[in-house]
């Protein structure tokens, strides 16, 4: 799929205003198109998977969920992507990502409301087959748009 200035723009913006939620209407506006351009750019985004989801930042502390770790984890490396979905799915992960590296190659983000929720995760990842190298508490987060997406401007290919 080629991905366009008006594409780039669009993926920009939905990063940058992640927080503000905005319309398509506003994000319209902003780079000159109309709202159905928009929708119908983030459509073909997702269906080409260049825009794999939309997803909310959550503060868990603040929402009464008070430990928030970072597992890191080594896994076998003809297993780890098999591993990181699967881990997804046990109770309290909220994220799992692969890295290319030999160890310390799966990283799982958990959420629980007690000590006991922790405990049982990482019981259950220890069942999956991934090794804990260590337990980190999560404080903060901070994300920002990728610079390149932003074009400032659109060009003249077919707008939906």
């Amino acid at each position: 799929m080629d991905v366009d200035s008006t594409d780039r723009e669009i993926l920009y913006l939905l990063q940058a205003e992640n927080q503000m939620d905005s319309t398509h209407d506003e994000i319209a506006d902003r780079i000159g198109v109309s709202s159905s351009t928009v929708s119908n750019r983030i459509r073909r985004l997702r269906s080409a998977g260049v825009l794999e989801t939309f997803a909310p930042v959550i503060d868990y502390e603040t929402a009464g969920a008070p430990h928030h770790l970072l597992f890191v984890c080594t896994a076998p490396i003809a297993e780890r992507e098999t591993l990181c979905e699967r881990a997804v799915e046990v109770s309290n992960v909220v994220h799992t990502r692969e890295l290319l590296t030999g160890s310390r190659n799966v990283h799982v983000e958990v959420v629980g409301m007690n000590a006991d929720d922790i405990e049982t995760t990482t019981a259950e990842l220890d069942e999956l087959g991934l090794e804990i190298d260590a337990a980190e508490l999560l404080r903060s987060e901070f994300s920002r748009p990728f610079d390149c997406f932003r074009s400032g401007g659109t060009d003249d290919s077919d707008p939906d």
